[in-house]
């Protein structure tokens, strides 16, 4: 696997730079990258460089790239001042042409069968960046896990640290370089950060089967997608959950078909919370088992099951008749499909609250001392330590299940704490944040 390598790519106004060297007289007709070099000789295009420039021109990356190749490249004036950002690390330096000519509309012509290069703009654009399918999202290089906690860090400073951790390469192009990224992300899969970028208006793309993807800025599926995901930010699940759908439908063998069938379930969870409709949860439900039929390897197939559980045990959207052993059949599965420690963790609990009502006390305290031991940092772990007495844990378990938009779950939790005759100071945090959860949940104010 090749090691990391970061692009950032950023226009700006020309530079001065000398005359460009006169073309070979050899030059062929059939002049390429892939011409080989005179027998004898090392290829150019197979040396390794590392790179880190910002704000250089195209001119000085091009001297640099030929001082540590001996590879020669004649340029003009009005390409030679492009302003370039390039962080890269031991890439071969047909790899760095090939990544200029499609993302920055460059071509790098062979003369002859030596190291010369005539740069020139590409007359036609490259337009070939195919979207990302179910094969991809299925590699296990798009399942690696990566942790990274980021707070206003622009999007070169981000991809470099999935990049680090993935051993992934990344190429950045227009203006998205300088978007500003505030993000949490703990055992994320690759496939989910690329999602998270999706919703930021950007879209990306795979080179071949190579560990090198693009990003850059708009694309067709991303503007929907981001629209959908601002729609579900700002309560207006109706609008979602429809945009949802359509993705679904659209690009079913794309690699956000299976999230967007679960965001599209989740907004009529919301549908039903709001207005007790037990047609939303028909919706939700019939939305679930269709992730499941449709995409029996995907990594949401735990968020999936989940729902469902939530379903026959009292925790969906609207009151509905509790069938506790068909719950518990979700919830063990979608243990057994999840590497999200917060899917694992709640539904543990929701299935030791299933046993609770069955009145097996023993079996649930054993289930819910397994959740805080094993998955300490999830909300539900922080909810089952509240329990025993630490107020501050309840309101850290609310704050956690408001983080991850479960406002239901999280009037629970300050609730009890309410309950439980706690602090003058607890009881105000308490009550504030329930206040916050109600206008989430639409039940008062307005979105703002």
């Amino acid at each position: 696997m090749r090691k990391k390598i970061l692009f950032a790519l950023m226009l700006a106004a020309p530079a001065v730079f000398p005359s460009p060297a006169p073309a070979q007289e050899n030059e062929t007709p059939n002049g390429s990258l892939s011409a080989a070099a005179q027998p004898g000789e090392s290829d150019p295009l197979e040396k390794r460089v590392t790179i880190r420039m910002r704000g250089a021109t195209l001119g000085e990356l091009l001297k640099y790239l030929s001082r540590e190749t001996g590879a020669s490249f004649s340029i003009g004036e009005e390409l030679a001042g492009r302003r370039i950002t390039v962080y890269l690390s031991n890439a071969r330096l047909s790899e760095v042409l090939e990544l200029f000519e499609k993302t920055k509309d460059l071509e790098f012509r062979r003369t002859g069968d030596g190291g010369n290069f005539l740069v020139s703009a590409n007359s036609e654009p490259f337009d070939g960046f195919p979207p990302l399918t179910r094969k991809d999202i299925e590699d296990p290089l798009l399942n690696k896990l990566v942790t990274v906690k980021v707070k206003s860090a622009n999007l070169a400073n981000f991809l470099d640290a999935i990049s680090e951790q993935a051993k992934m390469n990344f190429v950045v192009t227009g203006n998205a370089a300088d978007m500003l990224i505030t993000a949490e992300m703990d055992r994320t899969t690759i496939a989910d950060v690329l999602l998270f970028l999706k919703g930021k208006g950007l879209a990306y793309s795979r080179i071949g089967d190579s560990n090198t993807f693009v990003i850059r800025p708009f694309g067709t599926p991303s503007d929907t997608f981001a629209r959908a995901e601002k729609a579900f930010k700002y309560r207006k699940y109706e609008e979602a959950a429809g945009l949802y759908t359509e993705l679904a439908k659209k690009f079913p063998d794309s690699e956000m078909a299976d999230y967007a069938l679960l965001k599209a379930a989740i907004n009529y969870d919301w549908i039903a919370a709001r207005d007790n409709a037990q047609s939303a949860l028909k919706e939700e439900e019939k939305l679930l088992n269709r992730l499941i039929k449709d995409y029996p390897r995907s990594s949401r197939l735990g968020d999936a099951y989940l729902y469902l559980g939530q379903l026959y045990s009292g925790y969906g959207g609207a009151k509905a008749p509790v069938d506790c052993a068909k719950a518990i059949k979700f919830y063990e599965q979608a243990i057994s499909s999840t590497y999200r420690d917060w899917v694992k963790a709640q539904a543990g609990a929701r299935i030791a609250q299933c046993y609770e009502l069955a009145g097996k006390k023993e079996k649930a305290a054993a289930i819910y001392k397994e959740i805080v031991e094993k998955y300490p940092d999830t909300a539900a772990a922080k909810e089952l330590r509240g329990r025993t007495g630490g107020q501050d844990a309840l309101l850290e378990a609310g704050a956690a299940l408001e983080g991850q938009g479960e406002y239901k779950l999280a009037i629970g939790v300050y609730t009890r704490l309410l309950e439980k005759g706690a602090s003058a100071d607890s009881v105000r945090k308490a009550e504030q944040r329930i206040g916050i959860c109600e206008a989430a949940l639409g039940r008062a104010g307005k979105p703002e």
